[in-house]
């Protein structure tokens, strides 16, 4: 038998030639099948024997067999293993086995060679099996089980969780894409259906039916506390498990984000799961689609691929939205912006995926782009001078000016079916003119409105213009934009209330300034008030319906301190025209207390949820201190002096 050639190099030496038992032949001259002439004389047929076999070859023959066996094992559990795992089992078993070869030739072929010769891996497979069995390299090769699971749970809806029936979750999902969906614009009502939501995520579906709840049923009501507390639960579950990473549960964050307190927070882990799954480039994607299509003619049909890029953008750009209103109104740090100029994106609404509250969700994100570059310009300056700030406010008010004209001219086409676009745009222009401007006199560091200079002043006075106009659209008739108020995300209510108590605070702060009168702003306010509370549900149970109750209860307390103020001003001027020696005395001004209190009302909300500039505002005739600059600016001019001395003659 020839022994089989190995493919590793192998240590030649002579050996002795098997040779045929009964004549002594050597085996190249005898082939056990003919006969030789002697074996012929003897009648017999020749066999040959091998000889005995030495102790290392036994070895040889015992370690094969055991890699043998550790390769069978290693087949065995290679499914358990992941790829990385098993290219290296491999790699490591190819090593193994290319030493035992060598080493089996070297003992097969050669001369004996002591133990001291040869090398550690050598030895570790030439030595006896005590020091480590094929068992112990195959636990020690294999994965470590770990001692925890993230289990699969399944998460029940509100329906199937026994807190809606079908009818209930059919009503409230249906009042929140009535004007909630505003607030979240990332729904395509061709796609995002009852069944079809229901059927893709238990977290979005139960998220909507309870904001639905929300404004049909009001927030003291024990259904919507147990829808509230259901979603909670699943919002926890879904943040902390991995798997549950996805569209539809950044859009329940998304949705619940603009109806509750901690809003920061959920905005921040929606962002960073939209970051984990890649949504800015989905972005990138169907820019670069829009501008090669662009150039073609536009197709009817809509490629699913399309649809789902076309999701993906909508989430991406409202939480841009929702990221710049939280710093530019909220003080949060910046999370990201864009590269470039944003207004590229309108090529976005060219294609056919795009819905008519695109154009809502694209006009803010321009919008909310110029508010935190004019924020971040004025952020990082304090005591400006007054051309730097002129300089500011002429750019900030450009700026906006010239969105406001290109989204006006842009919803022209849809302002029948949807008059509710133009009201909105022209709201946030006034809301966007009002924040610069009182950003840019904060940026001064003058708060004292009596220690203005007069460039100062007019910005002022041009935010008080602005607050006005602000205030006329909301009461106008129809009334379009404060009854859809009732479907309105938190920070909407916020700023309603605030433009209207700083539009108050102005007003006493700027008599001169032209505007309407005290009685007209009562009577307005007044008028706000009542059509909020309807639109919030009015009273239920005796108390307001909806979070929103915080901000009517702070317009209405407004109201009563600048009432009080202005009649108390009434009556003084009624007294001072009849009092014909009030003249011949300065007595201190009207209504100290009252107009000390209302000076200083500056809300918590507006402190500690929010950051509006404005309130902080003052005037220190405002608190009744006017009279005492008066009679020292009569000491200084020859009248009494402070003590009640007349001067002295000196030429006398």
């Amino acid at each position: 038998m020839e022994t089989k050639p190995s493919d590793t190099p192998r240590i030649r030496k002579k050996r002795i030639p098997k040779s045929c038992n009964a004549c002594r032949r050597s085996k190249a001259k005898c082939d056990g099948k003919r006969p030789c002439s002697r074996c012929c004389e003897l009648k017999k047929i020749c066999t040959f024997i091998d000889p005995p076999k030495e102790a290392h070859q036994l070895r040889i023959e015992e370690l094969e067999q055991q890699v043998a066996a550790l390769k069978d094992q290693l087949r065995r559990t290679s499914s358990t293993q992941t790829g990385s795992q098993i290219e290296t089992s491999h790699t490591n078993l190819g090593q193994q086995l290319g030493v035992s070869s060598q080493v089996s030739s070297n003992l097969e072929h050669g001369p004996f060679v002591p133990a001291a010769q040869f090398n550690s891996d050598e030895l570790a497979l030439i030595r006896p099996s005590h020091t480590e069995s094929p068992t112990d390299t195959v636990l020690s090769s294999k994965q470590i089980k770990s001692n925890f699971e993230i289990g699969s749970v399944t998460l029940p809806d509100c329906v199937d969780a026994g807190l809606l029936s079908i009818e209930q979750a059919e009503q409230y999902f249906s009042i929140f894409f009535q004007g909630c969906d505003h607030s979240v614009p990332v729904f395509d009502p061709r796609y995002d259906s009852f069944q079809s939501i229901r059927a893709r995520s238990s977290l979005l579906f139960s998220a909507i039916c309870t904001i639905g709840c929300r404004v049909v049923t009001g927030t003291d009501t024990q259904q919507w506390h147990m829808l509230d507390f259901h979603v909670k639960r699943m919002l926890n579950c879904a943040l902390a498990r991995p798997d549950m990473a996805s569209l539809e549960t950044i859009q329940a964050l998304l949705v619940r984000s603009c109806y509750a307190s901690e809003r920061s927070l959920l905005v921040a882990a929606a962002t960073r799961m939209a970051l984990d799954l890649n949504f800015p480039d989905s972005y990138d994607e169907m820019i670069n689609r829009s501008a090669v299509l662009a150039t073609r003619r536009p197709s009817a049909g809509i490629d699913e691929e399309t649809v789902v890029s076309m999701r993906r953008v909508r989430t991406w750009l409202h939480l841009f939205v929702l990221g710049h209103i939280l710093h530019v109104d909220a003080s949060d740090l910046p999370t990201f912006k864009f590269v470039g100029d944003s207004r590229r994106s309108r090529i976005i609404l060219k294609s056919s995926a795009a819905t008519e509250l695109d154009l809502f969700l694209f006009s803010q994100v321009e919008l909310n782009v110029i508010r935190g570059r004019i924020y971040d310009s004025l952020a990082n300056h304090v005591g400006f001078g007054d051309e730097d700030m002129l300089d500011v406010v002429r750019e900030a008010r450009i700026d906006i000016s010239i969105w406001f004209d290109d989204w006006a001219h842009i919803f022209e086409k849809h302002s029948v079916q949807a008059p509710w676009l133009s009201v909105n745009l022209r709201v946030q222009k006034c809301w966007a003119e009002n924040m610069a401007l009182c950003r840019a006199v904060r940026a001064t560091g003058v708060e004292n409105v009596d220690f203005m200079s007069p460039a100062q002043k007019s910005v002022v006075a041009m935010a008080k213009d602005a607050l006005e106009e602000h205030l006329d659209i909301m009461i106008e008739e129809p009334r379009l934009y404060i009854r859809n108020l009732r479907f309105a995300m938190d920070f909407v209510w916020a700023k309603c209330a605030f433009c209207y108590l700083l539009l108050l605070k102005l007003s006493i702060l700027l008599p001169e300034s032209k505007g309407r009168s005290s009685r007209e702003l009562v009577a307005h306010g007044n008028i706000l008030l009542s059509e909020l509370s309807e639109a919030s549900g009015g009273n239920h149970n005796g108390s307001r319906s909806n979070t929103g109750k915080q901000y009517l209860q702070l317009l209405q307390t407004g109201i009563e301190k600048f009432s009080s103020v202005t009649h108390e001003a009434h009556n003084a001027a009624l007294s001072i025209a009849n009092d014909e020696s009030f003249s011949s005395r300065r007595t201190p001004s009207y209504g100290t207390q009252n107009r000390m209190e209302l000076d200083s009302f500056v809300p918590e909300q507006f402190i500690f949820e929010w950051d509006f500039p404005g309130l902080t505002l003052f005037s220190s005739s405002a608190i009744g201190v006017a009279w005492l600059d008066d009679i020292l600016v009569e000491a200084l001019n020859g009248g009494e002096d402070l003590f009640g001395w007349l001067p002295t003659d000196t030429e006398s």
